[in-house]
């Protein structure tokens, strides 16, 4: 059964008049764009920096919070691993994701890891794609944002030409 008070309705290029005997009819609220769904802002058009910095933010907050100071390498990579890039897979799969934010990211990733924070930057002593490459290849599996929005987005469109209709 749908909830009418939980329901909203979007509207595209409708009339007013028109808009308003649909809601008459089905009693959904109207809404509008940009907004959240499960995680994932829904907005109009190409993604823009100022659609997904929020959840740039979340993942910067998070790292701050940690003690990475406290942590040897491997927890560390764990913690990028598991926390942060699960994070973003999410919506990694539903949108390309601005190359600037991805940097930025990324940015973060390197201080977080070498240094413990992620305001503080450190002397590297190992390029950054070199630790993105899997283990068997001597890096420490950390993923590339970049690659990984590039992966998700061909898998989008991998289903999407190979669906076999029901």
């Amino acid at each position: 059964m749908v909830s009418n008070s939980k329901s909203t309705i979007f509207s595209g290029s409708i009339s007013n008049n028109r808009l308003q005997q649909i809601l008459d009819l089905i009693g959904f609220q109207v809404g509008s764009l940009p907004f959240n769904y499960l995680g994932v802002p829904i907005f109009k058009g190409k993604p823009k920096v100022r659609h997904l910095q929020p959840i740039a933010d979340k993942v910067k907050a998070k790292m701050s919070s940690w003690k990475a100071s406290l942590l040897f390498i491997a927890g560390k990579v764990q913690l990028i691993k598991s926390i942060v890039q699960s994070m973003l897979i999410h919506t990694l799969s539903v949108y390309d994701w601005p190359v600037s934010l991805l940097k930025e990211l990324e940015a973060v990733m390197r201080k977080f890891f070498w240094s413990g924070d992620i305001n503080n930057r450190k002397l590297v002593t190992v390029a950054w794609k070199k630790m993105c490459k899997p283990t068997d290849q001597g890096g420490l599996g950390i993923r590339s944002l970049k690659k990984l929005n590039q992966a998700t987005n061909l898998k989008l469109c991998w289903d999407l030409f190979h669906k076999k209709e029901e």
